[in-house]
C-alpha cells in the first residue's frame, strides 16, 4: 500500500486552486437540472394582488352580513371569477355558486361568507426578496415553476464543460448522462474537466476499485485518467470526478444517514467504494472496494470509507450520497 497515494493527496493539488466557473445566464424555462450561481430571490410579492382560489362572485363580505334563503340579499352587478382571476376592487371573497339563487330573475346571496374565504392574499405565496433558492441549488421543475409565476425570465448558472473520450459507447452514455445530472455542459473541445481512459495500467491512487485513476491539473484544465474496466471508471468518477464538480458549480453533495443491515468490512491503508441499496430504512452495502454490475444496478447512494477504516459492524450510521442525484 505504500506505493499508492492518498485519495486526498491526489485531490488536494486539482482542488486547491480550483474556483467555481464563471456564471451562464439562461432562459428559466430551460434551467431545470442547472446549478444556481447565485440565489434567486422573488422580485414582488405574490400574487401580487388579491386572486380568487375558486370560481364564484368577487363580493364585499360585510355586505353579505345575514343573507339566507329567507332573506336573500340581492348582488348589484355580480363579477364572476375563476380560480386566479385578481379580485376586482372593494371586493374580499368568493361567494360560490350554490351560495346564490337567480329563481327570481336576480342573483342574490342566499348566504354570508368572511371576509378572506376562497381568496389568496397579496403576498401569501412569497413576499419581495424571499429567497426561492440560494446559489449552489442545483435547479427542480419546482424552482422553474415558481421563478416562472414571479417573472423570472433568465437565471445565473454554473455549467462546468466536461469533455469525455472513452472507447468503450456505453461508458461513454454512462458518464455523458452522469455529468449532465450534474449540471455540466458536456462538448467535445476544451474543457474545464477532460475524461479519459487510461492508457498506464500500473496502481498508483489508493482507491479501489479505482487504482489506476489520477487527477491532475493540465493546460487551463484537469485531466481525469481513468480505468479501462466500468468498476475503476465508476468509482474515478464518484470518487475524483465528483469533488472536482461540486467545486465547479459551487454546490455541495447531499448525503442521507442510515444504518447498516449487515456488517461492513474495509482495507486499512486504501479508501474503498462501497455502493448501498435501501432495505426496510438501513442500508445494505455491497462489498467495499469491489463493484459489480448487479450492485450497481440496484444501488440509491455511495460512500468512500477512509484509508483508516477497519470496516462498521451491522447497526452502524453511515452517511452517504445519493448515486443518481448527489447534488439532488
Amino acid at each position: 500500500m505504500t506505493s499508492l497515494t492518498p485519495l486526498g493527496i491526489c485531490l488536494s493539488p486539482a482542488l486547491d486552486d480550483l474556483t467555481p466557473v464563471p456564471a451562464t445566464w439562461v432562459e428559466t424555462a430551460s434551467a431545470a437540472g442547472l446549478v444556481l450561481a447565485e440565489d434567486i430571490c422573488l422580485p414582488h410579492n405574490l400574487p401580487s394582488a388579491t386572486e380568487a382560489l375558486r370560481a364564484g362572485f368577487a363580493v364585499a363580505a360585510l355586505d353579505l352580513v345575514g343573507a339566507s334563503a329567507g332573506a336573500p340579499v340581492p348582488l348589484a352587478d355580480p363579477v364572476r371569477v375563476v380560480p386566479g382571476g385578481a379580485l376586482p376592487q372593494g371586493t374580499d371573497a368568493i361567494l360560490p355558486e350554490d351560495g346564490t339563487d337567480t329563481a327570481s330573475g336576480l342573483c342574490e346571496a342566499i348566504r354570508p361568507v368572511s371576509p378572506g374565504d376562497g381568496v389568496r392574499r397579496t403576498g401569501h405565496d412569497g413576499r419581495t426578496g424571499d429567497v426561492i433558492a440560494p446559489a449552489g441549488t442545483k435547479l427542480t421543475s419546482r424552482h422553474i415553476l415558481i421563478a416562472g409565476k414571479a417573472g423570472i425570465t433568465r437565471i445565473a448558472t454554473r455549467q462546468p464543460r466536461v469533455a469525455i473520450a472513452f472507447d468503450d459507447p456505453a461508458q461513454t452514455a454512462f458518464a455523458r448522462g452522469w455529468f449532465a445530472g450534474l449540471g455540466a455542459c458536456v462538448v467535445d473541445g476544451p474543457a474545464d474537466l477532460t475524461l479519459r481512459a487510461t492508457t498506464d495500467h500500473t496502481p498508483r491512487l489508493a482507491l479501489a476499485p479505482a487504482e489506476t485513476a489520477w487527477l491532475a491539473p493540465t493546460g487551463a484544465g484537469l485531466l481525469l485518467t481513468v480505468p479501462a474496466r466500468f468498476d475503476g471508471m465508476v468509482a474515478a468518477c464518484l470518487g475524483l470526478a465528483l469533488p472536482v464538480m461540486a467545486r465547479l458549480t459551487g454546490a455541495a453533495p447531499q448525503t442521507r444517514t442510515r444504518p447498516l443491515a449487515r456488517k461492513l468490512t474495509s482495507t486499512v491503508g486504501l479508501s474503498e467504494l462501497v455502493l448501498l441499496s435501501e432495505q426496510d430504512g438501513q442500508w445494505l452495502p455491497g462489498p467495499a472496494g469491489i463493484l459489480a454490475l448487479s450492485d450497481l444496478a440496484t444501488a440509491c447512494a455511495f460512500a468512500i470509507l477512509p484509508p483508516d477504516s477497519e470496516g462498521m459492524p451491522a447497526g452502524a450510521s453511515l452517511s452517504a450520497t445519493p448515486f443518481d442525484l448527489p447534488f439532488g
